[in-house]
C-alpha cells in the first residue's frame, strides 16, 4: 500500500468548526458596520461648514453632547459657567467622558446611559476606550 492510502482522513467535524468560526469572524464586523450605517443621526457640522457652537440658553441652561458613530457631537460645546451638560451615549459601544487635565471621569457609560456635569471651566475631553474620540467644552 502507498503512504497516501495509509493516512487517516481528516475528521469532517473539524471542517464544520472552521466554517462556523470563519462565519462568526465575518459576521461581527458586518453587524457593527450595518448598525453604524443605519444610524440616522446626522454628522455634526464643522466650523468649515459655517456651524456655530451650541450656546447655552438664557438663564444658565446647558447643552447635550451625543456619543454616536464613535464620535462626540458637537465637537465643541459652548455653555455658560455653571451650566449642566448632559453626555448621552447613543452609540452601540460603551464610552467614557474623561478630561485630559483630570478632574472629570464619567466611568464607563454603556449604550443608552447618560452622564451629567455642572461645568465651571472649559476642558478638552476624550473617550478612554476609544482615544480617537475627542471634543471640547468651552465656557463663556
Amino acid at each position: 500500500m502507498s503512504q497516501a492510502a495509509d493516512r487517516a482522513r481528516p475528521n469532517p467535524v473539524w471542517l464544520l468548526v472552521v466554517v462556523v468560526m470563519v462565519g462568526l469572524a465575518v459576521a461581527g464586523p458586518v453587524i457593527i458596520l450595518r448598525d453604524q450605517l443605519a444610524d440616522d443621526t446626522p454628522a455634526a457640522p464643522t466650523a468649515a461648514d459655517g456651524a456655530q457652537p451650541v450656546a447655552a440658553a438664557a438663564g444658565g441652561g446647558g447643552g447635550t453632547v451625543k456619543m454616536a458613530g464613535l464620535s462626540f457631537a458637537p465637537g465643541t460645546l459652548t455653555v455658560a459657567r455653571g451650566a449642566t451638560v448632559v453626555f448621552d451615549n447613543d452609540d452601540t459601544a460603551p464610552h467614557t467622558v474623561t478630561a485630559r487635565s483630570g478632574g472629570v471621569d464619567s466611568g464607563v457609560l454603556d449604550p443608552g446611559k447618560q452622564f451629567s456635569l455642572v461645568v465651571t471651566d472649559g476642558f478638552d475631553y476624550f473617550c478612554s476606550i476609544h482615544p480617537s474620540m475627542t471634543a471640547k467644552i468651552a465656557v463663556t
